[in-house]
């Protein structure tokens, strides 16, 4: 059984992974972009229990919106 995180703590690791991913594509040649990249991804991921990036994403977006439902419904 996984321990499901706080939709706040996801949604923050998730929009923190979009900025990073933005931040790199403005400064593709940064060491520093690219380790906020991957300091976002890992977190991500961890927090998902997920292994590959994309899937940590897919998760982060499907527990938001379950939590979303479940609160409108």
């Amino acid at each position: 059984m996984m321990l499901t995180p706080h939709v706040r703590t996801v949604a923050a690791a998730l929009r923190s992974y979009r900025d990073a991913q933005a931040a790199l594509l403005s400064e593709p040649s940064s060491p520093l972009r690219r380790r906020q990249l991957d300091d976002a991804a890992y977190t991500l991921c961890v927090l998902t229990g997920q292994h590959d990036v994309a899937d940590a994403t897919m998760r982060a977006e499907r527990l938001m919106a379950a939590s979303s439902a479940f609160q409108h419904g």
